[in-house]
């Protein structure tokens, strides 16, 4: 089933801010429902469709201060429309949100209503692209309950073989994947060059290859970026100065009090708004264009250039080329992923903001000068819901290479054991 993935932004009615914030803030801090107050909701959980979904405040300079904007961003899967059917029936009070925002009438215009205001992302990466939220759901299962199975104290003999049956299994898989490769890097070759002459005479040949060398600066790891930078003697530069650009008292947690809390759960999320210089985009649609490449064409399940914690990403161009717009869903502590961005993707995050006046004159290897700008730039979000919110990258990775290649053995075992039978 393909994945999805939906950006609206809408502006709110004036006056109603306040109590937007607020109802958002209600059911963002009790996004599982326990406390029942039958106030407004969104049953997510109810929607087996949704993998992640949130809700943020962004500001609305054109409008004027004080002004603000709803970001409504979600992870699906299949159609829109159903995607957005379903949410309007999930909904204990639609107007509570949506009447809040200026151009909308009533439920039965919804789906026209946030048809109108969506934005198309200009990069969009998924760790498992095309895995269905109930198909990620039963490999975790299967799992779970294979241990459960195994751990018995009286294992029956058929299950007593599955070490030596796995030990095969795996050398199989590795020896296929070895076969495989070759095959593998020349269908992903011949994508990706068509690919690049798209997006090249899209851009211009100039704004290409200046985005190819910004971004894969320090990517040398990459056996498919190594040759690149070696043909173009393409290197980073590194600052000399041993003195960090960052204040000497940097912002802290922005989350404000009401709000649901950062690195509350295994996954964060994160949203961004920065500004861009107007003479930055060109080249900078191009190196979004590239890293959508990157994401589509040569990363594989999972990881992104190296990276494994990262479930989505989303840069979108927005207000006619005058900001970008950030939105993500990773594993992990802020402070983590933010570490783990500038050591694996440094000349990545520099060709991104390198866009934004505000960014640090050093770029991203000023580690205490980027987090101090994502600080700044951060928006908090009031409502933030996962399917699988104890579930990281690499759990959801090895899960689902697990069923793939064992899961009807593993089935067929359990269901043939003496310990009994387990409907999967």
């Amino acid at each position: 089933m393909a994945s999805n993935g939906l950006i609206a932004i809408i502006p709110v009615r004036v006056g109603l801010e306040d109590f937007l914030r607020q109802a958002l803030n209600s059911f963002g801090t009790d996004i599982k429902g326990k406390r029942l107050t039958g106030g407004l909701r969104i049953e997510f959980a109810q929607t087996p469709s949704i993998h992640f979904a949130r809700f943020a405040l962004l500001p609305d300079i054109e409008r004027g201060a004080g002004r603000e904007r709803l970001l409504f961003s979600t992870d699906y899967d299949g159609a829109q429309l159903r995607h957005l059917q379903e949410i309007l029936a999930q909904t204990t009070n639609p107007d509570a949100i949506w009447g809040c925002c200026e151009g909308y009438k009533n439920c039965l215009s919804f789906v026209q209503f946030i048809r109108e205001h969506t934005v198309a992302p200009d990069t969009y990466y998924i760790s498992f692209r095309d895995e269905s939220v109930p198909r990620l759901r039963s490999c975790m299962a299967l799992n779970e309950t294979l241990q459960a199975w195994y751990t018995r104290a009286n294992p029956s003999k058929v299950l007593g073989l599955l070490p030596a049956v796995l030990r095969f299994g795996n050398l199989v898989r590795k020896f296929g994947n070895i076969l495989w490769f070759p095959f593998d890097v020349l269908i992903r070759g011949v994508f990706t060059a068509a690919e690049c002459v798209v997006i090249g005479r899209r851009f211009g040949a100039r704004n290409f290859l200046q985005a190819g060398k910004q971004i894969n600066a320090t990517l040398n790891r990459v056996w498919w970026i190594y040759p690149f930078n070696l043909l173009l003697n393409n290197k980073y530069r590194r600052v000399t100065s041993p003195y960090s650009q960052a204040s000497t008292n940097p912002p802290s947690n922005p989350t404000p009090p009401g709000y649901p809390p950062e690195d509350a759960i295994l996954q964060n999320q994160l949203t961004l708004i920065t500004d861009v210089k107007p003479e930055t985009l060109p080249r900078l649609r191009a190196v979004l264009a590239l890293i959508d490449l990157y994401g589509r064409r040569l990363s594989t399940p999972g990881s992104l250039v190296g990276i494994s914690t990262i479930h989505t990403v989303r840069w979108a161009i927005i207000d006619g080329g005058k900001r970008l717009l950030m939105v993500s869903n990773y594993d992990g502590t802020w402070e983590n992923y933010i570490d783990e961005f500038a050591e694996m993707i440094l000349s990545g995050l520099d060709a991104l903001w390198s866009s934004a006046p505000d960014f640090p004159s050093a770029g991203a290897q000023d580690v205490a000068a980027l987090k101090e700008f994502l600080r700044r730039h951060q928006i908090p979000a009031n409502v933030f819901y996962s399917a699988y919110p104890e579930a990281s990258v690499l759990n959801l990775k090895e899960n689902l290479e697990f069923a793939r290649w064992y899961g009807p053995l593993i089935r067929y075992l359990i269901g043939v054991s003496q310990c009994g039978r387990q409907q999967f």
